[in-house]
């Protein structure tokens, strides 16, 4: 059994897999994807993780790379568990969040309506989410004016 000493191990070993994985299926990982094997918010990363993330969010998009890193990395599994026990038992020893683009958690926020924005939760947000959540605020704010305004203008009727 494989016990990584350290996050940054697991990381590595899981990127060097995966880069290697890419390799074989004749589609090298460019410099950023490669990189972005190793994004964490927390924990150890590469120095440079913050320009590589601008760039990143920039130039490529995240669905597709989500989808090519879980495609290769199941492949990766399929192969050990056919061919390599201490491969597969390695890949399942090194925790990190690669693995779950292999096994995403299912979303735990689900709009009650698409005009209500998602706000909170790992499933992705559509499209004009934050447009529905800043009209949402604005008519708020409008409505609650528009109470402190009738409220006023009523009370100095009915009581003079």
């Amino acid at each position: 059994m494989t016990e990584f000493k350290t996050e940054r191990e697991a990381k590595e070993y899981l990127a060097a897999r995966i880069v290697e994985e890419a390799r074989r299926e004749a589609a090298p990982l460019t410099e950023v994807e490669w990189k972005m094997l190793y994004f964490t918010e927390s924990g150890w990363t590469l120095p440079d993780m913050m320009a590589i993330g601008k760039e990143f969010d920039r130039d490529y998009d995240q669905d597709e790379y989500e989808q090519k890193i879980g495609g290769l990395a199941a492949k990766i599994q399929a192969r050990d568990a056919a061919e390599s026990e201490p491969d597969q038992t390695a890949w399942d020893d090194a925790d990190h969040y690669l693995l779950v683009l292999i096994n995403p958690a299912p979303p735990i926020a689900v709009p009650a309506s698409p005009w209500l924005p998602v706000l909170s939760g790992p499933a992705p947000k559509p499209r004009g989410d934050t447009v529905r959540l800043i009209l949402a605020a604005v008519v708020g704010c409008g409505l609650l004016l528009l109470v402190v305004i009738l409220t006023h203008y009523l009370g100095d009727r009915f009581h003079p």
